[in-house]
């Protein structure tokens, strides 16, 4: 309730001015329905993708990982979202979003030589969740039968969990689709630039409590899409996307529009 509370305030300012209000430009569209100008929303988000290692630093006299970039690590991570949007223009839409984040990443040192011990250090994991928050932009342009769109979205998160713990993120989703009657399809990307970092103590085995810091990034920018939504009327939608490559998603939206 409080995440839908603070989305319905941040609208509430823009949505006093309804009547005279977005989408501006609306006489570019003509005779053609379109749909409401303001929309609260709901997305739960999945993803599995590899990171790699931009720096790690362990605090551990005498002993060193040969070659950090051979790391393998493995993040899955789960986002549930309401979120708040607005077109301010029929080819313009912006929105705001808040959520909640529940993620896993894994460090597997056993795929690195690591110099001065006998034995490998197995898997470092890192369990994290917390407030998501974001801000992006839609634009489209179609026809009756086709459209295209392009999405940006930046958003920041306030974590708690095993460490000391940040993630930032952009991302940008290019969109082609068909328009059938109420239906739209569509084929498109994701790209997703992801900085992740974790600062805290680890209890190693045989060893004890190790101080490490460990900053990662996305292993691959890009992976492919493929969508669908369904348009029940100019006020309700429902839309599902797979993301498929070396990094896969999925994303379930339904908004509400007034």
């Amino acid at each position: 309730m409080r995440l839908v509370t603070l989305i319905l305030l941040l609208l509430l300012p823009l949505h006093c001015l309804a009547e005279s209000g977005p989408p501006w430009m609306r006489h570019l569209l003509g005779d053609r329905e379109f749909y409401e100008p303001w929309g609260i929303g709901m997305d739960f988000y999945t993803m599995d993708q590899q990171y790699q290692i931009r720096r790690l630093q362990f605090d551990l006299p005498g002993i060193s990982i040969a070659d950090p970039s051979q790391l393998a690590v493995e993040n899955d991570i789960q986002h549930l979202d309401i979120k708040g949007d607005v077109w301010l223009t029929p080819f313009l839409n912006v929105f705001v979003l808040l959520g909640r984040l529940d993620a896993k990443t894994i460090v597997d040192l056993s795929t690195v030589t690591v110099t001065g011990l006998p034995f490998s250090l197995g898997k470092l994991p890192v369990h994290y969740d917390g407030t998501v928050y974001g801000a992006g932009a839609t634009l489209v342009w179609g026809g009756e039968h086709w459209f295209s769109s392009l999405t940006g979205t930046w958003t920041d998160a306030s974590l708690s969990g095993d460490f000391s713990s940040s993630v930032k993120s952009f991302s940008a989703q290019p969109r082609v689709g068909l328009v059938w009657d109420k239906w739209q399809f569509w084929v498109g990307g994701l790209y997703l630039d992801t900085e992740e970092t974790h600062r805290g103590v680890i209890d190693l085995p045989l060893i004890g409590m190790v101080p490490f810091d460990v900053e990662l990034e996305g292993a691959d920018k890009w992976n492919t899409a493929l969508g669908a939504s369904y348009i029940f009327s100019p006020k309700t939608s429902l839309s599902f996307e797979v993301g498929f490559g070396n990094r896969d998603h999925t994303l379930f939206n339904f908004t509400y529009r007034f």
